[in-house]
């Protein structure tokens, strides 16, 4: 099953959270990638006394600086977090990956879009993904069995 939860409001992370937390209480392994936000340290460990593995780039990163340089050097860091995600879901045996921040990351390019998209058009059929951005591009639309809007807006009408 793929999941991604998007929008400028607020809330995607908590529902991966909470994804991840009712997984975990069914004793499947859950990896946790935060690319963009990196959860309050509370959150982290709660989700680690779980048994859920959380992963993360170095924080400090600066993710607004345009300098081409800077900006490379944290796409590297971006894509070995990726890389290294795909391989350890895989080789270990996971049960569910939550990619949080991955369309964030894809839309500052930080990440190679065809690699994201081709490992969601392959994922095993037992390995369930969940994504978050605040928007995404409209290829990977057809990839998602659910797509959620997040918003802070209420429309009454």
């Amino acid at each position: 099953m793929l999941s991604l939860y998007y929008g400028e409001g607020k809330g995607k992370t908590c529902c991966t959270i909470g994804a991840a937390v009712r997984a975990a209480s069914k004793d499947k392994k859950v990896l946790f990638v935060e690319f963009i936000r990196q959860n309050e340290l509370s959150d982290r460990k709660a989700l680690e006394t779980m048994y859920v593995t959380v992963t993360s780039a170095p924080v400090g990163i600066d993710l607004i600086d345009d300098n081409p340089e800077n900006k490379a050097q944290v796409s590297k860091i971006f894509r070995e977090l990726f890389d290294t995600a795909v391989i350890t879901v895989l080789t270990k045996k996971f049960d569910m990956l939550i990619l949080d921040g991955v369309f964030d990351a894809l839309n500052k390019g930080l990440l190679l879009e065809s690699e994201v998209h081709d490992f969601l058009s392959n994922a095993p059929d037992s390995l369930d993904v969940i994504c978050t951005g605040e928007s995404f591009n409209d290829k990977f639309a057809l990839l998602f069995n659910r797509i959620t809007e997040l918003t802070d807006k209420i429309n009454v009408e």
